[in-house]
């Protein structure tokens, strides 16, 4: 059996075409669908429950209170453990499948490569403005590290355990993808499909903030995830305190001219940051601020 990993926010515009993109699907496998609905102040709860009394197959679990992305997720595998699901294919509720035969794809090929555990495939891109394909993206730590699509992934249940599960629980992580398939990949292989199955949606989320000093916490949240990934793996993640410092002096320098805004500009950042050729940096990341350029050229 598969089970469908759906969390959900707020997401009165989009968990219709979410839940509904679950249940065209045609698969040899048996399908059951969790929502997990993380206590959403808006339409998101009335849809979830029509879509409920109308399918056997979708359990929907809603929070009383908002217990944030990873606890909400942790969660849902939990019952999906205990329901004995063998795979796991994740949707967030803001995206979609577009392909009917995609968990049929991906579980196809898990049973002809049994050394493989973890199954993901092309997708697109969609914003406000515009719609774009994002294909293969390899890896999913490292500083600059895109991870995989979430949307498109499916993997073997039996890859998750209490144990690990626990350990991300108390780390408090923003988000989940990122870790846990960082410790996926050195548990197990995994495959790429080219075929376009998953739209992922790119707004404002947790992994997508708009403000500077919440996108400052996202590269601080990635370094922490490194270090906590080479902590489990020492060696083989090719973690580095120094090559982490210097990845969040160059994001917060990218910020200060983003945002033109002094007030990121940090006595360490003036005090540590020294690439060999710093002024073309500055130069070359275009600073708004003639301000803040004679501020970092003093200082620096």
């Amino acid at each position: 059996m598969i089970g469908v990993c759906i969390t959900t926010y707020n997401h009165e515009a989009f968990i219709a075409q979410a839940i509904q993109s679950a249940q065209k699907q045609v698969c040899a496998e048996p399908l059951r669908i969790y929502v997990g609905d993380d206590a959403s102040t808006d339409g998101t709860e009335a849809i979830c429950e029509r879509y409920a009394a109308q399918d056997e197959r979708i359990v929907y679990i809603r929070r009383n209170k908002n217990l944030g992305l990873v606890n909400n997720t942790l969660d849902l595998y939990r019952r999906i453990i205990a329901d004995g699901c063998t795979y796991i294919a994740m949707l967030d509720g803001d995206d979609y499948w577009t392909e009917q035969d995609k968990l049929q794809m991906q579980t196809d090929y898990l049973r002809t490569h049994p050394d493989v555990g973890f199954v993901h495939t092309n997708g697109s891109t969609q914003s406000r403005k515009k719609t774009w394909t994002f294909g293969q993206r390899d890896g999913v730590y490292g500083l600059e590290s895109p991870g995989f699509a979430n949307c498109t992934v499916l993997f073997r249940t039996d890859l998750l355990n209490e144990s690990l599960l626990t350990d991300i629980e108390t780390q408090h992580f923003l988000w989940l993808d990122y870790p846990l398939y960082g410790v996926f990949y050195q548990q197990t292989r995994w495959a790429y499909l080219p075929q376009k199955t998953a739209v992922w949606r790119e707004h404002t989320s947790v992994s997508q903030p708009r403000e500077a000093k919440k996108i400052i916490q996202l590269h601080e949240e990635r370094c922490r995830m490194w270090k906590w990934l080479d902590f489990h793996y020492p060696g083989k993640v090719g973690y580095s305190e120094q090559e982490a410092q210097q990845y969040l002096y160059e994001k917060r320098l990218n910020l200060i001219y983003q945002f033109n805004d002094r007030t990121l500009v940090t006595p360490e950042l003036l005090k540590d940051y020294k690439p060999r050729k710093w002024k073309q940096i500055l130069k070359l990341k275009g600073l708004k601020s003639s301000i803040l350029y004679a501020i970092l050229q003093k200082n620096m």
